[in-house]
């Protein structure tokens, strides 16, 4: 590990970043190091992650260029991949994650842990409140985990930006509630502003509609208090299965406004919450956080 790396990086708060950017800038800075030992590194977001962020961006970059540039020091010829990624944390918390997975050596002398410089570990911890795991899979391969705290930036309210917005990205989302009313209110909002809806009348038949649709939505706004399977089970649900479909945002419009009913749907899995009545703004500036732009 480069410790030069880590002892100048920045440490400026409460700057905007955009995931997908800094994979981009990952994988050109990285590009020549693992080109020279043999190395094929790939860079990824994935899905579900919100297009921008705020936090101490400079060295969260410098982090995950450290992190990279350690496993390629210390990795034979082969493929390593890096996934960026952002887990709800309550409120308008997340954690930031870069996942490196590949073959790599796990220990390199006294001076190292787990193939990693303690140094790196323990400036890593003091100045960012962040934690790293290594954990070594089945194959022999090892995953190291990188967790950093960020948050998601404020919603906009501006209905008139928040239209054009949508207007411009679409997309298709399911809209779950047991009631007929709120579903038709809801996706005719949400339908009228550009978007695809589909909707399922409750948590199984929204567990079901993500399941099996050959391509799943893009997002899900889901109702908390439902008869058949609720919102916290059917979200904690889909987040257990095992592919993309388990990182879709999935968003709770709900009656349920007090502050233990926030923490209950959050820690489920869900990513945002909004109350009802929910006007055309609450919807999209929720939806504008969480949903990243169309591919070109």
């Amino acid at each position: 590990m480069n410790g030069d790396i880590l002892h100048h990086a920045p440490h400026h708060r409460g700057t905007a970043f955009a995931p997908e950017a800094m994979a981009r800038m990952l994988a050109v800075s990285t590009k020549a190091l693992a080109q020279g030992r043999g190395i094929s590194l790939d860079v990824g977001v994935l899905t579900g992650t919100p297009p921008r962020l705020i936090g101490n961006a400079e060295t969260v970059s410098s982090l995950c260029n450290a992190l990279a540039a350690s496993a390629i020091a210390s990795a034979a010829p082969g493929r390593l991949g890096l996934r960026l990624s952002a887990l709800p944390a309550g409120e308008d918390s997340v954690v930031f994650r870069a996942e490196l997975h590949g073959r790599y050596e796990a220990s390199c002398g006294a001076k190292c842990e787990d193939g990693f410089n303690k140094d790196f570990m323990r400036r890593l911890l003091a100045g960012l409140g962040a934690q790293m795991s290594v954990t070594e899979e089945a194959d022999g391969s090892r995953r190291a985990v990188l967790d950093m705290p960020a948050a998601l930036p404020s919603r906009t309210t501006d209905g008139e930006l928040l239209m054009n917005w949508a207007r411009s990205r679409g997309g298709r989302l399911l809209v779950v509630d047991d009631s007929a009313t709120n579903r038709m209110v809801v996706a005719g909002l949400l339908a009228k502003a550009g978007f695809s809806v589909e909707t399922a009348n409750g948590g199984a038949e929204a567990v079901e509609a993500v399941a099996q649709a050959p391509v799943p939505p893009e997002a899900v706004l889901m109702d908390v208090a439902m008869p058949d399977m609720d919102g916290a089970t059917a979200t904690a649900t889909i987040r257990r299965m095992g592919d993309d479909r388990a990182r879709i945002p999935i968003i709770a419009v709900t009656a349920n406004a007090q502050p233990e009913d926030r923490i209950r749907c959050l820690a489920a899995g869900m990513n945002d919450y909004l109350t009802k009545p929910v006007r055309r703004a609450d919807l999209l500036g929720a939806l504008e956080r969480w949903l990243a732009p169309q591919p070109a």
